[in-house]
């Protein structure tokens, strides 16, 4: 293992649902240990749950976009510096 891996911040876009539940926080910063290293969908929500707590209601609904793509809870990606990464709850149905 590489110890001087160095760690990475990402910037996460809250919508909707997910930036009434942050406070009204349009987005949030996390911290990728290592940079390069792949994440799953759900690692990565989790992530975000760590650094604003208010969003873990929509765990297991929330979709997770990266460039404007959906990823599924197991997908695994790799992130880079600046990728555009954002939190959109379910649209609600009523």
């Amino acid at each position: 293992a590489n110890a001087t891996a160095r760690r990475m911040q990402v910037r996460v876009d809250l919508f909707a649902k997910a930036k009434e539940l942050a406070g009204g926080k349009s987005s949030i910063t996390v911290t990728l240990d290592k940079e390069g290293e792949g994440i799953s969908g759900q690692a990565l929500f989790g992530l975000v749950c760590a650094a604003e707590p208010g969003l873990e209601p929509l765990a297991g609904s929330a979709f997770i976009a990266i460039n404007d793509e959906y990823i599924t809870p197991d997908q695994v990606v790799t992130l880079k510096a600046g990728d555009d990464v954002a939190v959109i709850p379910p649209i609600s149905g009523g």
